[in-house]
């Protein structure tokens, strides 16, 4: 378990720079080609269309060329594509890359993530925590190297690095040894057996489901819009310069990193729900404030406080949903990633269309409104204490 959980936390590492990467060099790489907002939405649309793509073929993938082949493809794909951008070809081809890579990081996200919580039975809160860590050094690496590239006007060797870092580890996956999990690993669908019948969901299950989904389609909208919006925000409105609104990225994965540490043996501690809810109302009475802030110093504060508030709530609520929902952890762990891969492609789409159309607050006002819908839900489901499927 713990091979597994090291090469697990590597991967998600790679997978958290793969999340920011175009946010952090976003403001460049539209000036390079001579795009608007609404270009760079576009970039965010497709990786995440794609993300979400790479989510829903997963279960097929695995079933067809087993766990291993899929990881090991999937970092393939991601090396090819970032390589490709990095060499800065005509804009087709880079929203055609975009895409690519898109799928690569729902490929790697979606098989990783449920290959540990199976292994992990007892100890899931804890082993997803530690991934969600690392995602979150990804996320805040990355805005780092990318801030001391663009100083250097070096920024599209960002893609080649973490194109060559993916390489490495999708190598690495094709040799490696996890012992007891190897099995695991490297299982295909046998299709001569007759497959262990998936729980049915209920009414009340489903509603359930539908409300989760709908909190993780709203909270990667929001997450999506702070990490690729942010640099754009703080030049645009703050006046700040290119490599210092990039920081705004690290500053929001700093403390996102430092609250993964603690977030997992805190929801034990409080209970899942208790834990989301106290979240997301922290997490909107800062964003309420960021509305009013007018200066770089106090916008940098608000971003630390919502990196702090937001930090566990992908991962409490994933593990909360599985424990209202037993007996579907592949299935209810792909529907809720998918529904955070549509509302990460669609949403930051239409915040770059308002971004362009009416003024760069635009994107302030979204996330405001969206933390107030996700917090009003997880209010609702207060009434689900119990495991849901199969009631009625």
């Amino acid at each position: 378990m713990k091979r597994l959980l090291i090469m697990g936390c590597l991967s998600y590492l790679l997978t958290g720079c793969t999340h920011v990467i175009f946010g952090a060099v976003l403001p460049e790489l539209l000036a390079h080609y001579g795009r608007s907002y609404s270009g760079g939405g576009m970039l965010v649309f497709l990786q995440f269309g794609g993300f979400m793509l790479g989510v829903l073929a997963m279960p097929t993938l695995i079933r067809t060329i087993s766990r291993r082949s899929t990881i090991t493809m999937a970092f393939c794909l991601l090396f090819i594509a970032m390589l490709a951008i990095g060499l800065l070809p005509p804009w087709p081809m880079v929203i055609g890359l975009t895409f690519i890579a898109g799928i690569s990081f729902g490929l790697v996200e979606s098989s990783i993530s449920t290959f540990v919580l199976m292994a992990a039975k007892d100890q899931q809160a804890v082993a997803f925590s530690k991934l969600e860590v690392f995602f979150g050094l990804g996320a805040l690496f990355m805005p780092l190297v990318s801030s001391l590239l663009i100083a250097n006007g070096l920024w599209k060797f960002a893609f080649m690095l973490l194109g060559l870092s993916a390489l490495a580890t999708g190598i690495i996956w094709s040799k490696l040894s996890l012992g007891e999990h190897d099995e695991l690993l490297a299982h295909k669908a046998d299709r001569s057996q007759k497959a262990d019948r998936v729980p049915v969901l209920s009414k009340k299950s489903f509603i359930f489901l539908s409300l989760l989904m709908t909190v993780f389609f709203l909270y990667c909208g929001m997450e999506n819009t702070i990490v690729n919006f942010l640099p754009s925000i703080f030049k645009d409105q703050l006046q700040a310069s290119s490599s210092v609104s990039t920081l705004g990225v690290t500053a929001y994965w700093l403390t996102m990193v430092v609250g993964r540490l603690f977030a997992g043996a805190l929801a034990e501690k409080m209970t899942y729900f208790k834990y989301l809810a106290f979240s997301f109302a922290l997490s909107l009475i800062t964003v309420i404030i960021w509305v009013f802030s007018t200066n770089l110093w106090s916008s940098f504060a608000v971003i630390l406080l919502l990196g702090l508030f937001m930090s566990g709530m992908f991962a409490v609520a994933l593990i909360y949903a599985n424990q209202l929902l037993p007996g579907r952890t592949e299935q209810t762990t792909s529907a809720l990633i998918a529904s955070g891969g549509l509302g990460g492609a669609i949403l930051p789409l239409g915040v770059g269309w308002g971004m362009d159309h009416f003024h760069v607050g635009v994107s302030i006002w979204f996330v405001l409104i969206s933390m107030c819908v996700v917090f009003g839900i997880i209010l609702y489901t207060r009434r689900w204490q119990a495991p849901v499927l199969g009631a009625n």
